[in-house]
């Protein structure tokens, strides 16, 4: 079904990213120097220095491990909060020739937070747009999103203020400055007073914005299909979310499958 969705796109989010690498040490010297003086038991001395840890060491999945634990029940209850509010607006969908007044306004009250004011109960492209923005978003993207804009949660906008996607706002005072914000630019980066409202302004802005119009459809694809949504599929709708576009959708890819089995077994 062609998507109804008519909202502003979204400014792009610019990032740059920064990886560490490290060079193998010379074993080679110490080794040499060891075997000259071996009767004087240079042999058996342990060294006090430990070898390098390799690219992907057990402390590192450990950090990892706690950074999706902490942000996944977050994430697994708003989708529940979601997918109750969707629930019933399917049970409505059902006998909307027989709705009732407090059923009426509450659909109003929800299509209007999810950026619907006129929405119409006679008319089933509106029922059709409404139930494909209220729908929850894969967990496995989020916490993918969460960790790459967060640098899993390093960063000084998640450490000060709990914003852990990036998200950001036009009210002067209303966040932090970036530091190499554009001259002219107003933007400032959101802060929350918690993680759970960081969390929940981001699905939001998901379901609701029109930048991600493309993640809404593809979701809403799966639906028919009889499919649950998958978050590799649905990064796919996020082209717009960075300015790296598709390079920001091969990243989030790549990190949900390379993290997948830390964020179960979180």
């Amino acid at each position: 079904m062609r998507d109804t969705d008519g909202e502003p796109q979204l400014g792009t989010i610019w990032k740059k990213t920064e990886r560490q690498t490290m060079k193998p040490a010379m074993r080679f010297i110490p080794i040499l120097i060891c075997a000259s003086f071996l009767p004087i038991g240079c042999a058996t001395k342990p060294s006090p220095v430990p070898a390098p840890a390799p690219a992907t060491t057990s402390s590192q999945a450990i950090k990892k491990q706690q950074f999706f634990a902490r942000l996944r029940p977050i994430v697994l209850a708003e989708n529940a909060r979601i997918s109750k509010d969707r629930q019933r607006v399917l049970r409505l969908h059902r006998h909307k020739a027989w709705l009732a007044g407090a059923d009426k306004r509450w659909l109003m009250e929800l299509a209007t937070r999810y950026r619907m004011p006129a929405f119409d109960v006679r008319k089933e492209t509106d029922w059709q747009t409404l139930l494909r923005r209220v729908d929850e978003i894969p967990v496995e993207l989020v916490l993918a999103q969460a960790a790459n804009e967060s640098a899993w949660g390093t960063s000084r906008f998640a450490r000060l203020g709990n914003n852990y996607f990036g998200q950001w706002c036009y009210r002067k005072g209303c966040g932090m400055v970036p530091k190499h914000r554009a001259p002219g630019a107003t933007h400032e980066v959101a802060r929350f007073d918690s993680v759970e409202a960081s969390v929940a302004s981001y699905m939001h802005n998901l379901n609701t914005l029109g930048a991600y119009r493309a993640l809404r459809r593809l979701r809403a694809q799966a639906r028919a299909r009889g499919q649950r949504p998958q978050a590799e599929q649905l990064a796919e709708g996020l082209v717009h979310y960075s300015a790296r576009g598709k390079a920001y959708v091969r990243t989030l890819q790549a990190m949900i499958r390379q993290n997948r089995r830390l964020m179960h077994d979180s």
